[in-house]
């Protein structure tokens, strides 16, 4: 049984249990005095269920596809408002023939005329009665489908997010390895095998919404052995993590982009070395946070940022939506890159 089904079957105990509460008090008159509570119980339940096929009718017949119509544009306007009026007709025909032919024949003992089947105000009174199922589920599916098209779309965005990243940074580090192979460095092999192994991990690691942090430090060693193997003895990296890595999760090809962008600058003078350095934190309170600065000349001031950090800023906010705290900036000739999360 699908979740939408139980959803449904909850909210008709719901109404029902209403229905049940509303009309108790319309039997305790002088003509219901003869019966025993029991018996008062057992004849609204009659009614309620004498009645439940119209308010099937107004709820699935044209409702459903009125709501897809307004939160996803599915259908011809005029065609699916036709429906909606048509289950609205056909509902409250399903009434009058419940009050004509059950309800007041077998549980009030009237005869058939008292229900005066083609009064317009029976029938307005009636729709008035069928409203209420209608508003009452109405609401509820409005607000599911909004909520489920609005996830949709987020996760839309974020797979897109994801798939831009990766081409991204595979341009990126190719154009790292080509300074290898150009050189004929007997490192370039290597540099690719270590960048296969990026590319499994963004290709099919990043279609889970969150991954064992572990992974993706594993990830972030492995573009950092590029990085060696690129620059060699001129590169001074210093890295340092704090706390247990395992179990915490994490969502992946999150601090790809951060050392990513960060080896772009500081290279232009080499004289006296490339200096990266990367700071790993993890709290007891599951507070991960994470600190890259490196040195960074005067033409490359207005170089900072770009489409990796863009990319990785709207994912923070779709991800850790008040969980976050990033920061990216130049400072007394740094380029400073700080990253704080709460993680699962």
């Amino acid at each position: 049984m699908s979740r939408g089904v139980q959803r449904d079957i909850l909210l008709w105990l719901i109404y029902s249990i209403y229905l049940l509460i509303l009309l108790l008090p319309n039997l305790i008159t002088p003509e219901n005095s003869e019966l025993s509570w029991s018996e008062k119980i057992i004849r609204v339940c009659l009614i309620i269920v004498f009645l439940f096929p119209s308010k099937l009718a107004v709820v699935y017949i044209g409702l459903p596809s009125f709501i897809d119509n307004i939160v996803y544009k599915v259908g011809n306007r005029i065609f699916v408002i036709v429906k909606l009026l048509a289950s609205i007709i056909i509902g409250v025909l399903l009434y009058r023939l419940a009050l004509y032919f059950y309800i007041y024949p077998y549980l009030y003992e009237k005869s058939a005329e008292y229900v005066q089947f083609f009064s317009f105000g029976r029938f307005l009174s009636n729709f008035a009665d069928l409203t209420v199922p209608m508003l009452f589920f109405g609401a509820i599916w409005l607000y599911d489908a909004r909520r489920k098209a609005d996830q949709e779309k987020t996760e839309l965005e974020l797979q897109f997010l994801k798939n831009q990243t990766s081409p991204h940074f595979l341009f990126n580090a190719l154009n790292s390895i080509y300074g290898l192979v150009r050189k004929n460095d007997i490192n370039a092999a290597q540099a690719l095998l270590k960048l296969s192994g990026i590319l499994r991990y963004l290709l099919y690691e990043t279609m889970d919404r969150k991954i064992l942090l572990e992974k993706e430090l594993e990830v972030v060693e492995r573009y950092l052995d590029i990085q060696r193997l690129r620059f060699g003895n001129t590169l001074r990296l210093t890295t340092s993590t704090t706390q247990e890595t395992k179990q915490l999760m994490i969502s992946p090809g999150l601090i790809l982009p951060l050392l990513e962008n960060a080896f772009k600058f500081g290279f232009s003078d080499r004289l006296n070395g490339i200096f990266v350095d990367l700071v790993l934190e993890i709290k007891e309170d599951k507070t991960f946070s994470i600190l890259i600065s490196n040195h960074i000349s005067e033409s490359e001031k207005n170089e900072v940022g770009g489409l990796g950090l863009l990319n990785l800023k709207r994912r923070l906010e779709i991800e850790y939506p008040g969980t976050h705290q990033f920061e990216s900036k130049m400072e007394n000739g740094m380029y400073l890159a700080h990253l704080k999360l709460v993680l699962q």
